[in-house]
């Protein structure tokens, strides 16, 4: 197995997670985010997730909110990672056929007005 990459994320000096899978296809983030919409509303956003490529699952160890002032470190770890507090399940084909048939069937609905017959 190929060396896993992570990352130590602390926020306003306490320590969130030691992000990273031990597998050879993986993929970690740590995402910030600010949000204004048109209609006055926004957040700021600190995300910690990834996807586990060799289970075929979204994994997380922290999301939450923040506010201005925070302070965030990110140090680069190569090991000794903590488990995710979260991971999702992986989908069957037939669940997978399912959410497209929904979406199939409300695109249609919705572009009736522009369907040839």
């Amino acid at each position: 197995m190929k060396k896993s990459y992570g990352f130590e994320v602390s926020l306003n000096g306490e320590k969130l997670a030691r992000a990273g899978i031990p597998r050879d296809n993986y993929a970690v983030s740590c995402i910030i985010d600010a949000v204004h919409r048109k209609d006055g509303s926004g957040s700021l956003h600190l995300h910690i997730g990834g996807l586990d490529s060799d289970a075929e699952q979204n994994v997380r160890w922290f999301g939450e909110q923040i506010k201005v002032g925070d302070k965030i470190s990110i140090e680069v770890i190569d090991g000794q990672f903590d488990e995710p507090t979260s991971t999702s399940k992986k989908f069957t084909e037939e669940e997978i056929r399912e959410q497209k048939m929904k979406h199939y069937l409300h695109l249609k609905e919705e572009l009736q007005d522009y369907l040839e017959d």
